[in-house]
């Protein structure tokens, strides 16, 4: 699994000005901060708990677009349950 943050934005401004201000971020971009890349070893993870493979696939779709602080918490359980199987 792979976990990308997307804070181009802010490198940018630090580039440009060392003191740069940063605002909070608005709720309808958090979703936007973080990439999660499943590899197959997560799906087949996944496969085990959920069963089947369209469940499967609607929980993925489900933690890719859920809160960044959801996917951080998915992603620790993922790898507690990973190291148990």
């Amino acid at each position: 699994m792979k976990l990308y943050l997307n804070n181009r934005e802010q490198e940018n401004c630090a580039r440009k000005e060392r003191n740069c201000p940063k605002p909070p971020v608005p709720p309808h971009l958090r979703k936007n901060l973080l990439d999660i890349e499943l590899d197959t070893l997560d799906m087949e993870l996944l496969q085990k708990i959920f069963g089947d493979e369209d469940t499967t696939a609607a929980a993925v779709h489900i933690i890719k677009e859920a809160p960044p602080e959801i996917q951080i918490i998915i992603l620790q359980l993922m790898v507690i349950l990973g190291k148990e199987a």
